[in-house]
C-alpha cells in the first residue's frame, strides 16, 4: 500500500534521536523558568495596540515546538515495510487517540479551571501522540511477537 502522505523512515530515527532532549528542554524552560539568550527578541519600540508584549523571549515556543516535531516525526514515518496490516493499525491507533485526546479535553474543561486548564490544553497537544505512539508501537510489536511464536 502507498501512502504518500507519511513521511521517509529515517525521520523516525531523527525524532527518536530529537525526542529526549526536547523534552528535558521543555520541563526546564516551563517548570524551571530555562531562557536561551539568542531566543530573547528585542523589545519593540511601540507595542501594538490590541496586545501588551512584554516577554519577547522565544524559548517556550520552541521548545514546546521541539516535542511536537519530534513526537510528529515517531508518529508519521513510514515502516520499513509498509502493508495492509500496518496502515490498519495505524488508522485504528489514530482513531482511538483522537477519542481519548477529546476525553481527556470534555474532562478538564468540566473540572478545571484558569492556569490548570491551560496546562491540560497544553498537554492535549501532545496527548494524540503521544497515545497514537504507544497504541501504533504496542500492536506492531506484539503482531511481530506473535509471528515469530508460530514460526
Amino acid at each position: 500500500m502507498k501512502n504518500s502522505l507519511l513521511l521517509p523512515h529515517i525521520c523516525r530515527k531523527i525524532g527518536w534521536v530529537l525526542i529526549l532532549p526536547s523534552i528535558i528542554f521543555m520541563v526546564a524552560v516551563i517548570m524551571y523558568d530555562y531562557s536561551v539568550p539568542f531566543l530573547r527578541l528585542p523589545q519593540p519600540t511601540a507595542p501594538p495596540k490590541a496586545f501588551d508584549i512584554r516577554d519577547n523571549d522565544m524559548s517556550n515556543e520552541v521548545a514546546i515546538f521541539l516535542v511536537f516535531a519530534s513526537l510528529f516525526m515517531i508518529a508519521f514515518s513510514k515502516e520499513k515495510r509498509e502493508d495492509e496490516y500496518v496502515a490498519s493499525v495505524r488508522l485504528r491507533a489514530l482513531q482511538i487517540s483522537v477519542y481519548v485526546n477529546y476525553f481527556v479535553l470534555a474532562v478538564g474543561l468540566f473540572s478545571l479551571y484558569g492556569l490548570s486548564f491551560l496546562m491540560v490544553l497544553y498537554a492535549n497537544l501532545f496527548t494524540i501522540l503521544v497515545i497514537f505512539i504507544v497504541i501504533y508501537y504496542f500492536k506492531l510489536h506484539f503482531k511481530k511477537a506473535g509471528k515469530e511464536e508460530l514460526a
